[in-house]
C-alpha cells in the first residue's frame, strides 16, 4: 500500500498539520539548564480514586559493599522483576558472588533464594542474570561449577530453584539468551561457538520448566545469529535473524519446528534488508528495513510472505534521514524523520484499520535550539505510552559521544497536545534516563534546579511533572533506574553516597479525596 506521498502533500497544505511549533533559542555555548516550561491552561488533573499518591521513597536493604567503580557503572541490583506479588531481581557482587533474591519491600523481606558460590575462573565471570517469568516458573540464566552456564527455574524457593537441563552435559557452557515468554511456554536461543573443524551455529529452544520439556525447536544453521529486535503477536514471537542463505531477515515462531520460519527474503539470496523497529499493530507487525543502496523501507505483515507489503520507501536525502518507529497507541503508530536541511525532528502518526488499511498524516515538526551549531542533530533516545499518549525522550547529538541536550516530550497525536514537558534528562553517555510506565503517569530520571539526576514523575502535563524526591542532596546524582510496580510499591536502583548502589522502594497510598497531584 502506497498512500505516504499522498498524505505527506495533503498534511503540507493543510493548516493542523503545517506549522512548527515555536522554536527555543539559545545563548551561544549555553548549557541546557533544568527547566520545566510554564503553559497557560496546563493544570494538573485532581488525583483520582485508583490513582495511587507516591510515598516517600527509602532504602530497602544495603546489600552491596562500596566499589571505586563509577556511581553509574558500579554494581546494583539487576533484572528487576515482578513475580508471584513480590520482587525478584538479581545480585552479583565484584568478589564474584552472585544469587537470586525477592523482597517484599521491608529489610527483613529481603532475602536470598539461592546463591551462588565465586567460579574458579574469575576471568569468566557469569552473572545471575534474564529473570524471565512464565506462569508459575521464574527462568533465569546462571553458571557453576558443575554445570556451566545454563538456564535455571525457580518457583520462588529456594527448594524451588534447580537447573532446568544441562544442554552443554558436565562444565560446558550453554549460554542460554534472549528469554522471551510466549504464552506459558519459554522460547530461547542457544549459541554453539565453532571449533577448527566447524562452524558456529544458532539453535532455537522451548521449555515448560521441566528437563523432559526443555526441548530443542529448530537448529537455524552454520553462522548464523540472532539480531535483538523482536515483537510478539498473540503466540508467535517475530525477530530478527541472520544466515547465510538469507543475509538479515525477519522470521517468526510459534514454538515448534513447523512455526519457525522465514516471513519474508526482502532483499534475495544472502543480501540483507535489515529489519529493525518491529513494532505489532492488532495482528500486523509494522518494521524499517535499511539496505546497503542507503534505502530505507517502512512495512507491513501479517507473518506471511504475501501479507507482507511495502508501505513506503525513503530514499536517501536531506529529509527522509534515519527513519524510527516509536509507541503504538490502540491502532495508531507513531514515528519520527529526521530532516538535515533544517536539523529538526518530524513527528507523524500513522492509523491502522482492522484490515490493515493505513492513513497517516504530520504531528508536529519538534523544535531544535540547537539547529545553527554542527553535528546538533535530533534523535529518539527512549520512548513509553501512558494513559493513551507517547511519551518520549528527544536528545540533540554533538561533536562527541554524549548528547548536548535530552528532553521529554509528550503527544497526543495532535500538534496542540504535543508539549515539551522537562529538560534536561541524563546528559551521558554512559547513563541514558529511561521512561517507565507507573498508570497514566510515567516514572524517569531527570536533573531538577540545583540537583544531579533524581527520580521524577509525570501525568503529560507541564505542572504535573516534578521531582519525586532528591535521594542524592545536592548536585549529586542518585541515577535512579529500573523502575518496577510490585502491588501498592514501585522498587528502584538508585545509588546514595553513604551505601552505593542499592535496592529502593517507593510506596503507593490511595488518595484521599481532597488530595492532588
Amino acid at each position: 500500500m502506497r498512500v505516504w506521498r499522498g498524505v505527506v502533500l495533503l498534511c503540507s497544505l493543510a493548516v493542523g498539520c503545517g506549522g512548527p511549533l515555536p522554536e527555543e533559542t539559545l545563548q551561544e555555548d549555553e548549557r541546557p539548564q533544568a527547566s520545566s516550561p510554564v503553559e497557560d491552561g496546563d493544570e494538573a488533573p485532581a488525583a483520582q480514586w485508583g490513582r495511587p499518591k507516591l510515598g516517600t521513597a527509602r532504602m530497602v536493604k544495603d546489600l552491596f559493599p562500596p566499589s571505586e567503580v563509577p556511581p553509574r557503572l558500579a554494581p546494583g541490583p539487576e533484572s528487576l522483576v515482578e513475580f508471584r506479588g513480590k520482587l525478584y531481581f538479581a545480585v552479583n557482587l565484584e568478589d564474584g558472588r552472585r544469587g537470586l533474591w525477592k523482597s517484599n519491600g521491608t529489610a527483613a523481606g529481603t532475602v536470598p533464594v539461592k546463591e551462588f558460590p565465586p567460579l574458579p575462573s574469575p576471568a569468566s565471570p557469569s552473572p545471575v542474570a534474564e529473570l524471565t517469568p512464565v506462569g508459575s516458573r521464574l527462568f533465569f540464566v546462571v553458571a557453576d561449577e558443575a554445570h556451566g552456564n545454563e538456564l535455571w527455574v525457580s518457583d520462588g524457593t529456594s527448594g524451588g530453584t534447580r537447573l532446568v537441563k544441562d544442554l552443554t552435559p558436565g562444565r560446558g557452557d550453554s549460554f542460554p539468551y534472549n528469554l522471551t515468554a510466549v504464552g506459558k511456554t519459554l522460547l530461547f536461543f542457544r549459541y554453539i561457538p565453532g571449533t577448527p573443524d566447524a562452524p558456529g551455529r544458532t539453535e532455537l529452544w522451548r521449555s515448560d520448566g521441566t528437563e523432559a520439556g526443555t526441548v530443542r525447536v529448530r537448529d537455524m544453521g552454520p553462522e548464523s545469529s540472532l539480531t535483538f529486535s523482536q515483537v510478539l503477536v498473540g503466540g508467535t514471537l517475530f525477530f530478527v535473524f541472520t544466515d547465510p542463505a538469507h543475509g538479515t531477515e525477519l522470521w517468526k515462531s510459534d514454538g515448534t519446528e513447523a512455526g519457525t520460519m522465514l516471513v519474508g527474503d526482502l532483499q534475495p539470496g544472502p543480501d540483507s534488508s535489515n529489519p529493525f523497529h518491529l513494532r505489532a499493530v492488532g495482528r500486523y507487525v509494522f518494521f524499517i528495513t535499511t539496505t546497503s543502496d542507503g534505502v530505507s523501507r517502512l512495512w507491513r505483515t501479517d507473518g506471511t510472505e504475501a501479507g507482507t507489503v511495502l508501505v513506503e520507501e525513503f530514499p536517501p536525502g536531506p529529509d527522509t534521514s534515519n527513519p524510527r518507529l516509536l509507541g503504538v497507541v490502540g491502532r495508531s503508530l507513531y514515528f519520527t524523520l529526521t530532516h538535515l536541511s533544517d536539523h529538526r525532528l518530524y513527528l507523524y502518526r500513522l492509523k491502522v484499520d482492522g484490515s490493515g488499511g493505513i492513513s497517516s498524516r504530520l504531528v508536529a515538526a519538534l523544535p531544535n535550539p540547537f539547529a545553527d551549531e554542527p553535528d546538533a542533530d535530533p534523535y529518539i533516545t527512549t520512548f513509553t505510552v501512558a494513559g493513551g499518549k507517547l511519551f518520549f525522550a528527544l536528545a540533540i547529538s554533538s561533536t562527541g559521544p554524549a548528547p548536548r541536550d535530552v528532553q521529554l516530550w509528550v503527544t497526543d497525536g495532535t500538534r496542540s497536545g504535543t508539549k515539551l514537558l522537562h529538560r534536561p534528562l541524563s546528559l551521558s553517555d554512559e547513563f541514558e534516563s529511561q521512561l517507565h510506565t507507573l498508570d497514566d503517569r510515567i516514572l524517569f530520571s531527570a536533573i531538577g534546579e540545583g540537583t544531579g539526576l533524581e527520580p521524577w514523575v509525570s501525568n503529560g502535563t507541564v505542572r504535573g511533572t516534578r521531582m519525586v524526591q532528591d535521594l542524592s542532596p545536592g548536585p549529586g546524582s542518585s541515577y535512579p533506574s529500573g523502575f518496577t510496580r510490585v502491588g501498592s510499591s514501585v522498587f528502584f536502583v538508585a545509588h546514595e553516597p553513604v551505601h552505593g548502589n542499592e535496592l529502593w522502594v517507593l510506596p503507593l497510598r490511595r488518595p484521599l479525596a481532597s488530595d492532588s497531584e
